[in-house]
């Protein structure tokens, strides 16, 4: 078919990055993911029990980290 000057798909692809629109806008979303990621992480530490991003909170016993400083506490 080379003959004719056609190009059979995937016959010679072209190497290399092939970088669009479609794969920024993924870079950036993945950017900001992590951002919120980090946030949330920080948020969750504050109220967390014992500074324990995980750590649940007993009913009745609520403490927020930073706010017993301020209290006097």
């Amino acid at each position: 078919m080379s003959q004719f000057g056609m190009q059979m798909p995937g016959g010679r692809a072209r190497r290399g990055l092939n970088v669009d629109v479609y794969l920024a806008l993924l870079g950036l979303a993945v950017v900001f993911l992590i951002a919120a990621n980090v946030i949330v992480f920080g948020a969750a530490s504050k109220l967390g029990k014992d500074g324990n991003p995980f750590g649940l909170q007993e009913t009745g016993e609520i403490s927020i980290k930073g706010v017993e400083a301020a209290r006097g506490r």
